[in-house]
Formats: C-alpha cells, sequence, structure tokens
C-alpha cells in the first residue's frame, strides 16, 4: 500500500484534532503516574505543527514529517516531545 502527501497530511491533520479534542482525558490518564500535563503538551505540539503546516507548505511525505517531528521536540515538554518527534524525523 502506498500512501500520497496528501493522505499523510490528512492523516495528520485528524490525529492533531483527536489530540485536541482529547486533551483533558491525555492529562487525566497522565496524572497517577506523571505530571498531569499530557494533553496539553500534545495539544502544544500538533498547534506547532498545524501553525508550521501552513507556513512551511511541505510538498513531500519527508518534509511533512520533518516539518511535524521538529513542531514536535520543540513544543512538547518531558520526554514526550523527544520520543514522538524522533520517531517520525526520518520517515
Amino acid at each position: 500500500m502506498k500512501l500520497s502527501v496528501q493522505e499523510i497530511q490528512e492523516w495528520l491533520s485528524q490525529f492533531a484534532e483527536a489530540i485536541n479534542q482529547n486533551k483533558q482525558y491525555l492529562s487525566d490518564l497522565d496524572t497517577p503516574i506523571g505530571d498531569g500535563d499530557h494533553g496539553n503538551n500534545m495539544g502544544r505540539g500538533v498547534s506547532a505543527y498545524e501553525e508550521a503546516f501552513q507556513t512551511d507548505h511541505p510538498e513531500t511525505i519527508s518534509d511533512t514529517f520533518k516539518v511535524f517531528s521538529m513542531a514536535m521536540i520543540s513544543k512538547v515538554g518531558g520526554a514526550s516531545g523527544p520520543l514522538s518527534g524522533s520517531a517520525f524525523m526520518n520517515m
């Protein structure tokens, strides 16, 4: 199965929407074992991705994932930013 640039970008857009709709739930899951800010952190990351996407207009799958990676690394606190950002860095 081959995915197009548009499909990847749409998937990331839907991912960002799901994160933003579930920030409180994600933070609630984080509370017993963490500091309860995972949802807000991820929300900052996906919002930064959406802003960068509008500015950078990536045209390839690789460039799209790089924009996503850099947004997550730079805006998501704790270990989640580097982990989620690094996962997409070289795709």
